[in-house]
């Protein structure tokens, strides 16, 4: 990551795509419960498929399969733990009205802390990722990491893939491994300043810098740029 290569930042705001989630409803001739079917048996082998998961929660809106929508939510929520919480809130915020009142109440209380186990692997009617046990499971983000790293050429490749599908947390403590293992080139640096700018992190701004000072290292100008400008976030 030190032979100076230049990585374009992600063709997006920081805000991730899913903003624009129209892209991802299914338009073609379909049958919507064969799809949903379909979608279930992909997330089932590959639950860090956060695109398909938004498309199974957006097709769930559906009259036919609103009674599976609640689980697929769920799906998603397990998939993530307890990172990715702009794209669990996005997801919540676009499907809330469609669920009852009781899912409401346990995904907002999910939503503001971590969920007890008992909430997260209870089975709901559409999730194939629910364990329906009490016991404490292993998060599913973390069981095909190694998995899902061969799938990238580098580190920015996968720190633009967590942006691009609102892993925001994730693509942050990447770019934070990189930089404090002096890994890091200029455009890692950059887009690590964003995200603290983006999230108004002001506190892990600071602590970044104060590590790097730490370890006798060079703060740059674009560090002592956004450290200032950091006092009014």
């Amino acid at each position: 990551m030190r032979s100076g290569t230049k990585y374009p930042p992600p063709d997006l705001p920081l805000v991730f795509r899913l903003a624009a989630d129209r892209q991802l409803r299914i338009h073609q001739n379909y049958e919507p419960v064969a799809a949903w079917r379909f979608l279930s048996h992909h997330i089932r082998r590959y639950p860090q498929d956060l695109r398909a998961h938004t498309q199974r929660i957006l097709l769930a809106q559906q009259e036919p399969l609103r009674n599976r929508l609640g689980g697929s939510l769920q799906d998603v929520f397990i998939a993530l733990g307890s990172s990715g919480s702009l794209l669990r809130e996005h997801l919540f915020g676009l499907v809330q009205d469609d669920l009852s009142e009781a899912d409401q109440a346990i995904f907002q209380q999910w939503l503001r802390e971590p969920a007890d186990n008992g909430m997260k692997q209870r089975w709901r009617e559409g999730s194939v990722l629910a364990s329906g046990q009490e016991a404490a499971a292993t998060r599913l983000l973390d069981m095909e990491r190694t998995q899902a790293n061969a799938e990238y050429s580098n580190v920015m490749e996968e720190v633009i893939a967590c942006l691009e599908y609102g892993q925001i947390d994730t693509a942050r403590e990447l770019l934070e491994t990189e930089v404090l293992a002096d890994r890091a080139d200029e455009a890692m640096e950059q887009e690590l300043v964003n995200i603290y700018q983006y999230t108004r992190n002001k506190e892990g701004l600071n602590g970044m810098v104060r590590h790097m000072q730490e370890a006798g290292r060079e703060i740059s100008a674009l560090w002592q740029e956004k450290q200032q400008e950091s006092e009014q976030w």
